[in-house]
């Protein structure tokens, strides 16, 4: 507890005042009393049992808290991983450390370890045998690290893995099969790396994934079958890439898919069936898309249209998301004038943002089939 003591001196010390409190009371003539005395030697075994919990548990002197279910190594300055951390371990936190490589042995005898928080340590390569023991590991966070690749075989026997942070790192390539040991995934968080390509089976074997990120890449090109076995994927996040087209084939095989962002890629034209087999679609984001068709997505509550360079909308633009679709924005576009038709089929529109666009107010006419304004456009006009 305190800098250069050892558990000799916490007897010596506890002696001493054990002695002097005797003496004192002999002086005055009190005999001590035996509950007293047990009280002491209580207290004595307690503060003996803290002293001698780091070394009965086997924690790295060097991390600030050991519990035997939690060890604690942030922010130490560490250049590689304390040895013989307690095999009871659970939560291990290394983050914010200068942990350059993760060799194949620095994580052995882990076999109870849940979670492993190892963002921000400037981190460059993991060896594909790094976490070969960790077999019932749920949570792995390598977010915000140099990692440049990630080589087949580093995610074997993570079959208990559920959320997988990757974010923030300079991967390029993705090789094929690499996440195919793990099919319990729900959250994989890809989001500002460096990818530019989604091969063929680039996700094969993630049965269960609902949320990828991979927004803020540098993506151009999505295989077909790039996301091939996501059956049960909910939300897909694709903003902040280089796509020109959306990528329909890759996208229409996602049934269940309820949200999808492609805002901020260089769109230059929707085709009408870029959205179809997204039966279950419900937020759609298109900022900084060119133009945009929105046929057979009957079930959408969100869409974002915000700064597409639009100019104007036909009457049958929103017709087949009438009954569902509850916000819609538009601003920060080049809209002039609004027919009262194209928002007439929208019955269940609750929230209409028209803000920032060129209006002529003598050519705007907006109202929905229940009457209601909106303040955005009020505001302008």
């Amino acid at each position: 507890l305190w800098p250069g003591w050892n558990i000799c001196s916490a007897i010596h010390l506890f002696g001493s005042i054990f002695y002097e409190k005797a003496k004192d009371r002999d002086m005055c003539g009190l005999q001590s009393s035996p509950p007293c005395l047990g009280a002491l030697l209580y207290v004595l075994n307690c503060f003996l049992l803290l002293l001698l919990q780091k070394e009965t548990l086997g924690c790295p002197s060097v991390c600030r808290l050991c519990t035997g279910r939690q060890v604690n190594c942030r922010n130490l300055g560490l250049s590689s991983i304390p040895r013989s951390f307690p095999p009871r371990t659970v939560l291990l936190y290394l983050s914010g450390n200068n942990i350059l490589h993760v060799a194949p042995s620095e994580l052995t005898g882990l076999q109870k370890l849940a979670a492993l928080y190892m963002d921000n340590c400037s981190i460059s390569y993991v060896h594909p045998k790094a976490f070969v023991d960790l077999h019932k590991l749920c949570y792995l966070h390598l977010n915000n690290n140099n990692i440049k690749r990630l080589d087949p075989g580093i995610f074997e026997g993570l079959s208990s893995l559920r959320c997988l942070y990757l974010q923030n790192n300079q991967i390029a390539f993705v090789p094929r099969g690499l996440f195919s040991d793990l099919l319990s995934v729900r959250y994989l968080m890809l989001q500002r790396n460096r990818l530019s390509v989604l091969g063929s089976g680039t996700f094969s074997g993630m049965l269960s994934l609902q949320t990828l990120n991979l927004a803020n890449n540098k993506i151009s090109r999505i295989s077909d079958s790039a996301f091939y076995h996501l059956e049960y994927l909910v939300h897909l996040y694709l903003e902040g890439n280089n796509l020109t087209v959306v990528p329909s084939n890759a996208i229409g095989m996602l049934k269940n898919l309820e949200r999808l962002s492609l805002s901020h890629n260089p769109i230059g034209s929707i085709q009408p069936f870029a959205f179809k087999g997204l039966n279950k679609l419900r937020y759609l984001s298109l900022k900084g898309a060119n133009s945009s068709s929105f046929t057979l997505l009957h079930n959408l509550m969100y869409l974002q249209l915000d700064r597409n360079k639009i100019t104007s909308i036909g009457d049958g633009t929103f017709a087949n998301m009438g009954h569902s679709l509850k916000i819609l924005s538009l601003a920060f576009n080049n809209i002039t004038e609004l027919q009262p038709g194209v928002l007439k089929p929208l019955v269940s529109l609750t929230h209409l943002q028209l803000n920032y666009n060129p209006w002529d107010c003598k050519k705007v006419e907006i109202s929905s089939p229940k009457k209601r304004s909106w303040k955005s456009l009020q505001k302008q006009c």
